[in-house]
């Protein structure tokens, strides 16, 4: 077994680092800090970049715009209803845009449509409360990540349209 111990100054922290090997010559970790362990990373110019790549070939399969899918919903529920959000999620797997409809009388309606196709792929009328519910789910969700929601698609954010 090889055992390495170091002490060393990183900035104004010292960090108290051992590592022990394993019979095989790989790294079998026992990593142990003294003080709070503090991971920087450098900053890495490849020349793919992981994210503009993803959204470039799902953009590339998208064939309904937002506001298309929006006025379908719209049309779907009735000629008086109007999107009061809209947004696009994880949902099954699949890249779909959820929309929020009310009409005059206060009824509310959530709304999936498939980017691909324009398609409805589901209508649910959803009450007030319910509609302040999602909400704030939604709302806790971007907070807890810092407005970045990388680990899901959800939180394309909420886009009032009118």
């Amino acid at each position: 077994m090889i055992a390495i111990s170091a002490l060393g100054s990183i900035g104004e922290r010292s960090i108290n680092a051992q590592m022990m090997g394993d019979h095989s010559g790989g790294w079998a970790g026992n990593m142990t800090s003294g003080q709070q362990q503090q991971h920087e990373q450098k900053a890495i110019n490849g020349t793919i970049n992981l994210e503009q790549v993803i959204f470039q070939a799902i953009n590339s399969r998208i064939n309904t715009s937002l506001t298309q899918a929006m006025i379908s919903a719209e049309r779907s529920v009735g000629s008086d209803a109007f999107a009061v959000a809209a947004f696009g999620s994880e949902e099954s797997g699949y890249f779909a845009y959820r929309i929020i409809l009310a009409t005059p009388e206060m009824k509310f309606y959530y709304v999936k449509v498939d980017p691909g196709n324009g398609q409805i792929l589901d209508t649910q009328e959803v009450s007030q409360k319910e509609l302040d519910k999602m909400h704030k789910e939604h709302s806790a969700m971007v907070v807890s990540n810092d407005g970045n929601e990388s680990d899901s698609l959800s939180g394309f954010p909420f886009i009032i349209p009118h």
